[in-house]
């Protein structure tokens, strides 16, 4: 491609395009730019001035070296020419004369050899695959299906961006980059890693890390596996969304701190795990489950295929000790456009609710959650175990999975001597109080004076009847018009 490299005298900051670099991908520069990393002084910073860089080949980090461009620009759309906005940008694609002959070989951009490093600023993409298009309706009935689906140009062949060796040593420095259109992974980091507003549009599989790796401001969005974190990860400020199927998956023991997390349509569950402890999860964690969305939860239990993990937000083996604090409830709607639609024979589309389990596990041990949904929903699904919930309104106690106690107040099905018991799904006090699911007809007292607050409290259709002031507040009260 050029002269031998030689570096030339400099202050640690080695500007590719002085060495012979082409960057308005004509050309692919894999090879020169190999040939500066093994050239350049330890510790140097190695600069890409803005402009579109072609990888047909990986290249190797072989020492503590920092990789930096100019800016970068988050694009969802990597098969558009028009995308490139000006910045630096690393295009990763396969060889046309490979292409031709079907004798190309997957590869990773950057591969790091077990090395401290930083990259920072660059745009990678790829045109290895595309986010499909999301359908307009859900699968027919009785029918499962993706809501968004990864689609790749090349079967068995696939391109990376980055991908770290020997995880256990070197940390990693992120800094605003982004991915799309990678038909593997777009950056798998180290051990004891930092991640700082990162966006990854369109991947087979969005973010691996490594132990105690801290991510923060980022979004992975279209992908078929959102994120991959180990023990003792810390995320704040990250979205996951229309994930094909799992959006985090946790393979490591837990001791992870995960604050302000969104995760909103997965294909199957929305944070998956093995054995987890002494984690705290915090978010708004929506509409998992998309690929079972015709089926309710007994129908998809008579499948003889279903996926394990797709009909919780939850789903894991074990979890202990641990916190989870989530806004929203397990009520979904496939509609993902905030309005009325109609479909002939089958109503409003976005009205047909569909509920999953918040968390389905074989053991639950010392487990808060909190979440605004009733008591008799469907709350957890565990074999063994104690999990305390707290909706605000109640604090309610599960043992082995089943309903043990509402503020401190024993239950039973069979209704005993409990003073609450369980009929149909319905719960009663004193045997002939109606508790927690109000009928048409009832009233409801309470101090909030907002009606769409109580109907999100409730679910049930209301009008206001009147208010009065009592001990220093006011009361307000509703009657149930329509269920």
């Amino acid at each position: 491609m050029g002269e031998p490299i030689i570096i030339k005298e400099t202050d640690g900051w080695i500007n590719v395009l002085d060495y012979g670099v082409f960057n308005d991908e004509t050309k692919d520069v894999s090879s020169r730019v190999q040939e500066i990393i093994n050239a350049a002084p330890e510790d140097s910073i190695i600069y890409f001035p803005r402009g579109q860089y072609l990888f047909t080949n990986g290249i190797e980090i072989n020492k503590r070296l920092t990789l930096c461009g100019d800016a970068y620009f988050r694009s969802n759309n990597p098969t558009n020419e028009y995308f490139y906005s000006g910045t630096t940008q690393f295009s990763g694609k396969f060889d046309k004369e490979d292409e031709a002959n079907g004798t190309m070989e997957s590869f990773a951009m950057i591969t790091v050899k077990g090395v401290k490093h930083c990259i920072k600023s660059i745009s990678f993409q790829s045109d290895n695959c595309d986010n499909a298009k999301s359908p307009d309706a859900p699968p027919a009935n009785g029918e499962s299906g993706f809501h968004h689906e990864i689609v790749f140009a090349h079967k068995g062949k696939y391109i990376s961006a980055i991908v770290c060796e020997n995880v256990s040593e070197g940390p990693g420095h992120y800094e605003n980059v982004d991915f799309g259109g990678f038909g593997e992974i777009a950056l798998k980091m180290p051990n004891n890693s930092t991640v700082n507003d990162i966006t990854v549009f369109s991947c087979n599989r969005g973010i691996s890390t490594g132990e105690n790796s801290i991510i923060t401001n980022g979004k992975t969005w279209g992908c078929d596996y959102g994120m991959e974190i180990s023990t003792g990860t810390f995320i704040n400020g990250m979205r996951v969304e229309e994930v094909g199927r799992i959006a985090i998956n946790n393979i490591g023991k837990g001791l992870n701190f995960v604050t302000n997390v969104t995760i909103d349509q997965c294909g199957y569950c929305g944070f998956k795990f093995d054995s987890m402890s002494n984690t705290y999860i915090s978010g708004n964690i929506s509409r998992c489950g998309q690929f079972y969305f015709n089926f309710n939860y007994d129908d998809y239990l008579k499948l003889d295929e279903r996926v394990k993990e797709a009909y919780s937000l939850f789903y894991g083996n074990s979890i202990e000790s641990s916190n989870i604090t989530i806004a929203n409830d397990n009520g979904d709607y496939w509609d993902d456009k905030g309005k009325d639609r109609f479909d002939e024979g089958k109503g409003d589309l976005r009205f047909r609710e569909h509920k999953i389990y918040l968390i389905e596990a074989f053991e639950t041990k010392n487990v808060l959650l909190r979440c605004n949904i009733d008591a008799t929903d469907m709350v957890v699904n565990s074999e063994k175990g104690n999990l305390i919930y707290n909706n605000k309104e109640q604090t309610v106690i599960f043992y082995d999975g089943e309903l043990s106690s509402i503020n401190g107040v024993g239950i039973s099905e069979e209704g005993h001597n409990d003073k609450i018991n369980i009929k149909n799904y319905e719960m009663y006090i004193n045997g002939d109080i109606k508790m927690h699911s109000p009928q048409v007809n009832d009233i409801i007292s309470t101090t909030i004076s907002n009606i769409d607050s109580v109907f999100g409290q409730y679910k049930v259709k209301l009008e206001k009847i009147g208010q009065k002031l009592g001990f220093g507040k006011t009361i307000h009260y509703y009657k149930v018009i329509d269920k």
